[in-house]
Order: structure tokens, then C-alpha cells, then sequence
């Protein structure tokens, strides 16, 4: 099988080391492998020291600029240049936006009709029955 210079890969080796990265280099004497880290790791004699190879499927390319639909493009309606009036702009919609759900919450809590609950009926144990015939306790 051909392995692709630049292609990410995962190897293990005889001694049980698992590395992965970007292969560099790849040839019968030598597999060059550039770690996650920037570190190089080099496998002497691939061929007898290398157990598996994992070869990740290429990444897929994002699509050209001009191929992406944008119905309407957002604008802002003002620009404030310093950062403070920018996070005053913000604090004052969660103001509005946490009054806007207290007058929701207001509003459902009148419109609910609270009724009595309808009280439960206990009666006496029948001893004369046996304890086989009573249903069972349940346990929480």
C-alpha cells in the first residue's frame, strides 16, 4: 500500500509505543514522523519494527467564498469605538431581555387557576384478611 508524504498517521510499533503525527518521510530504511508536538520521531527499519499503520482519510476543503448563499448580510445598526460603550450596549439587551421573560413569567403565573386537590380517602387495615391479599409497600 502506498502511504502519502504529508498524510496523517498513526503507528504502532513491536515494543508497544503508539505515536501519531504528519509523515515526513517513508521509505525502507527509515519512517520520519512529525509529532502533534513539533517533536520528530524517527522508526529505524520500518518494515520489521512497525506493527500497524493507521492512515487518516484526507480533510475535505472548505467550499470557495463565492459559493456560499447569504440571503441577507447582517449589519450593525451603530458602531461605538470604545469597548466599554460596546459591553454598556450589551448589558442594556440582557437588561431588556431578562425584563422581557420576567413579564412572560408574570403573565403566566396570573393566567393559571390554582384549584384545591382533591383529598385522598384512608380507611381502616382489615386484619381479617391475610397480609398475602394487601398490596405490597413500595420502596422509594
Amino acid at each position: 500500500m502506498e502511504i502519502n508524504i504529508g498524510s496523517i498517521v498513526k503507528i504502532i510499533c513491536i515494543n508497544n509505543i503508539v505515536e501519531g503525527g504528519k509523515l515526513i518521510e517513508y521509505n525502507v530504511n527509515q519512517m520520519v514522523l512529525e509529532l502533534f508536538d513539533r517533536s520528530m520521531f524517527i522508526v529505524h527499519d520500518p518494515l520489521k519494527n512497525v506493527v500497524a499503520i493507521k492512515v487518516d482519510p484526507p480533510a475535505k476543503e472548505s467550499r470557495e467564498a463565492e459559493r456560499v448563499f447569504v440571503e441577507e448580510e447582517l449589519v450593525p445598526d451603530q458602531y461605538y469605538r470604545r469597548e466599554d460603550l460596546r459591553a454598556m450596549k450589551l448589558a442594556e439587551l440582557h437588561k431588556l431581555r431578562a425584563a422581557e421573560e420576567r413579564d412572560r413569567a408574570r403573565e403566566l403565573l396570573r393566567s393559571k387557576k390554582i384549584t384545591a386537590a382533591a383529598e385522598k380517602q384512608f380507611g381502616y387495615p382489615i386484619f381479617t384478611k391475610s397480609l398475602l391479599q394487601h398490596p405490597k409497600k413500595k420502596a422509594r
